[in-house]
């Protein structure tokens, strides 16, 4: 349940970073109280039995809450979700949050590893200053997206990385809150995930 100053009172703070307070919760990219929020987009789904191959999870629920407006915009090849490829969409509709949604390109799923999180978090990061918000989330979709648990190791690091290079590419003068939105599922072991990778970047 969000708290009453617009914070979700499940998340977890990791550290500060550049002024930047970086947080983890239970969230997607539509429940995330955030001026922007940012979702990576494959270029396609593998492994999902739904009918057409669509995503799940929420990136299924972002586009669902967009009208299909993902999926169709990349099955028409107006945003094929290449790496570093960005769709802005402006005002969403309730129940998002947000009031701007980027979607990020993390291309083709099969050629996928961790350390493509860090351009793709850096890319958000960059336009979410260029826009000169509060406050942000990334909500990476990679099991919404098909990809297996046991692919995952590293992507804490790889995403917090690509943080650390855009803040020290481009201080921020108004970002001061950013969300990294993970599943419920084994909560605890996700933010103590972050919170290592935190300490071993902070040390360098």
């Amino acid at each position: 349940m969000p708290a009453s100053n617009g914070r979700a009172d499940d998340a977890a703070t990791i550290g500060l970073w550049c002024g930047v307070r970086i947080e983890v919760a239970p969230r997607d990219a539509v429940s995330v109280e955030v001026s922007v929020a940012s979702v990576g987009v494959f270029t396609h789904e593998i492994g999902q039995d739904r009918p057409g191959g669509g995503p799940g999870g929420g990136l299924g629920h972002l586009d669902a809450a967009l009208g299909g407006a993902i999926t169709r915009l990349r099955a028409d090849g107006i945003f094929r979700a290449g790496p570093g490829e960005v769709l802005t969409l402006s005002a969403p509709a309730p129940p998002i949050h947000a009031a701007t949604i980027l979607a990020i390109g993390l291309g083709d799923p099969t050629a996928w590893t961790p350390a493509a999180m860090r351009p793709a978090v850096a890319t958000a990061v960059r336009e979410t200053i260029r826009l000169d918000a509060a406050s942000a989330a990334f909500a990476p979709s990679l099991l919404d997206s098909g990809l297996s648990p046991a692919m995952l190791d590293g992507t804490p690091q790889a995403m917090l990385e690509g943080l650390f290079d855009a803040l020290a590419d481009h201080r921020p003068a108004t970002l001061s809150r950013w969300v990294f939105c993970v599943g419920g599922a084994r909560f605890d072991d996700r933010v103590d995930a972050f919170r290592a990778a935190f300490d071993r970047l902070a040390r360098r």
